[in-house]
């Protein structure tokens, strides 16, 4: 035999799918949004991304094109004196001065060596106005602020630059005119702008496109399916269909799926268990007005002076008594005023042997009932309960056998079993049947279940476990044994002995 814990009490469905509908409210997923959707704001920080990206690529170029420049006219420089040896002892004359300057595209050239200063200038310049610029040494944001200034600077604008110290060689310093530099710089500029802005559309779109089919497609089929599964969460139609991807946003689909066909199996059951209910209160109320009336003629009955009747009378009166008191109760069940379990000591041998006696009635002795447990096998529940979950374990098990036979060419046969374990009284009740299919051993307990006969209403198993519970037991479907007589349904009740409640009354009270 098993111990198996008790089965919880189900989720209340109709408080889930408000939950799930006021989570979806309160997420603004039920209202249309306003502004930018989540496409628009990656396809918004997708192309920031990328113009950032090309912005400093663009700032790099165009200071590496200036110090070029610079460089390439300090070299041209350097060129021309050694060619014409400016710095030797036989200076050029003033009209090949002019030329070599012009040549050069520079103001003028001043040559400064270990002996001397020698001066080469265009008339009309003063090398001592022109704004002094540094090309060797420079940090990375110096020459950040140099470029665009070089970039936005005045026309006309004259600059001096100055060759590298050498040991043996003169050092070389140049003015020029910045305006060609500009011009260069505002060519390269818009250059870069026209490729950059074709690179930036062709990355944006190409990633937009990836990131649209990977992640934004699916995050939009799952928040359209959120939004209308929260609409008619009843309706299983809209589950979602998981589309199989193997990456996160699969595995969300797959947990949603399964979420969202058991809360819509959690809702179409509560749908049924309230219509049903309400047609059973309308019935008991009319049912419990008929029996009063039946109740009233048999009283009638009582006072015939029939030996027949005056023996039968009583047994009439006290059967519909209790008819009427089951309307009451199910009248007071319907209208939320459940009654607790009037748990007490009582004999489960002799509880049993009534069950026996009635299915033996019933099935006209073509089932053999075996009672295998000790007398005065003593258990601490309502008596009602525990006789209304054999009788529904009894007969289920009587309808497959009645039905589809013993397996093995065993005969029709039904055993009650129970021992007594640490507090605990474990109840076995098995059949010689076909047993349950492996598909349908965690739902048999569920309301409307049909796992025995499709003429009923799937509600015995479910009424039997909600018993047990509520009297702090627990029920389960064993696993079959093939190679036991038994091998068919086999029922495992746990269920607290007196002494087991006693135990835990102790241990509850000093707490309290």
């Amino acid at each position: 035999m098993l111990d198996l814990p008790a089965r919880g009490p189900s989720a209340d469905a109709p408080a889930l799918a408000e939950a799930l509908a006021r989570h979806a409210r309160a997420s603004g997923l039920a209202l249309p949004l306003h502004g930018f959707g989540l496409a628009a704001r990656v396809l918004a920080v997708t192309i920031g991304f990328v113009l950032l990206a090309m912005s400093l690529f663009y700032v790099t170029r165009l200071i590496a094109h200036r110090e070029m420049w610079l460089h390439s006219k300090i070299s041209w420089a350097q060129t021309a004196v050694e060619a014409f040896d400016l710095a030797g002892p036989n200076p050029p004359s003033a009209d090949l001065s002019r030329k070599i300057l012009n040549g050069v595209a520079v103001k003028s050239i001043v040559i400064t060596t270990p002996k001397e200063r020698r001066e080469f200038i265009l008339p009309g310049v003063g090398p001592d106005k022109a704004e002094p610029v540094a090309t060797d040494g420079v940090s990375f944001l110096d020459s950040v602020a140099a470029t665009f200034h070089a970039l936005f600077a005045q026309p006309g604008t004259i600059v001096k630059l100055s060759s590298s110290p050498q040991s043996s060689g003169p050092v070389i310093e140049i003015t020029l005119d910045e305006a060609p530099l500009i011009e260069s710089l505002w060519r390269v500029s818009r250059n870069f702008l026209n490729i950059s802005l074709t690179i930036a559309a062709v990355v944006t779109c190409v990633l937009w496109a990836a990131l649209w089919r990977m992640v934004l497609r699916p995050v939009r089929r799952l928040t359209s399916n959120i939004i209308a599964f929260g609409e008619r969460p009843q309706d299983s139609s809209r589950v979602i269909a998981p589309s199989g991807r193997g990456n996160e946003i699969g595995r969300a689909e797959t947990a949603l799926a399964t979420m969202e066909r058991s809360l819509a199996h959690e809702l179409a059951q509560g749908k049924r268990l309230a219509e049903l209910g309400m047609a059973v209160a309308r019935i008991n109320h009319d049912l419990r007005n008929m029996l009063s009336a039946a109740q009233l003629i048999s009283d009638r009955l009582a006072t015939i002076p029939d030996p027949l009747a005056q023996r039968l009378a009583p047994r009439l009166v006290a059967t519909l008594d209790r008819a009427i008191q089951f309307c009451q109760a199910t009248l007071t069940y319907g209208a939320g005023r459940e009654q607790p379990p009037s748990r007490r000591r009582f004999d489960l041998s002799e509880l049993v042997g009534q069950v026996v006696e009635s299915a033996k009635a019933e099935n006209d002795a073509a089932i053999d009932y075996n009672i295998d447990m000790p007398p005065r096998f003593c258990i601490y529940a309502d008596p009602d309960h525990i006789l209304r979950v054999l009788e529904n374990l009894s007969r289920n098990a009587a309808q497959a056998l009645m039905a589809k036979g013993a397996e093995g060419g065993r005969p029709k046969a039904i055993r009650f079993a129970a021992i007594r374990t640490d507090g605990l009284a474990l109840i076995e009740i098995s059949d010689t049947g076909p047993g349950f299919p492996a598909d349908q051993g965690e739902r048999i307990f569920e309301p409307f279940h049909k796992s025995t006969s499709e003429a009923g209403a799937g509600l015995g198993l479910a009424i039997a476990a909600d018993l047990v519970t509520r009297n702090g037991g627990a029920i389960t479907l064993a696993p079959a044994k093939a190679d036991d007589f038994y091998c068919g349904a086999r029922f495992l009740i746990k269920l607290p002995t007196p002494e087991g409640a006693a135990r835990t009354a102790a241990r509850v009270l000093p707490e309290a």
